[in-house]
């Protein structure tokens, strides 16, 4: 598998389509980490909110979290199917 694969089956769900809670958990990170690498370069003044960054991590925190429960979460239909021959 290539690296260009890897990225793309990065925001994949477990059915193999695109999912919006890597991609959005992605942005997050992207948008938090340039934000702290751009502040720490500026002038007190010119940081932006902190509420804003607090909102932007809750946001990431959640798509990060829900992701990861997906996966582990996944339910197979052999489950379901068996516990109605009971």
């Amino acid at each position: 598998m290539n690296f260009k694969q890897w990225i793309v089956d990065l925001f994949k769900d477990e059915r193999g389509s695109t999912s919006v809670k890597p991609v959005v958990a992605f942005t997050g990170t992207l948008f938090l980490c340039v934000t702290m690498t751009l502040n720490s370069y500026s002038h007190e003044n010119f940081k932006p909110a902190e509420s804003l960054v607090n909102a932007v991590l809750v946001i990431t925190a959640i798509g990060m979290g829900a992701d990861t429960l997906d996966k582990f979460t996944k339910k197979s239909n052999n489950t379901t199917e068996n516990n109605g021959d009971i």
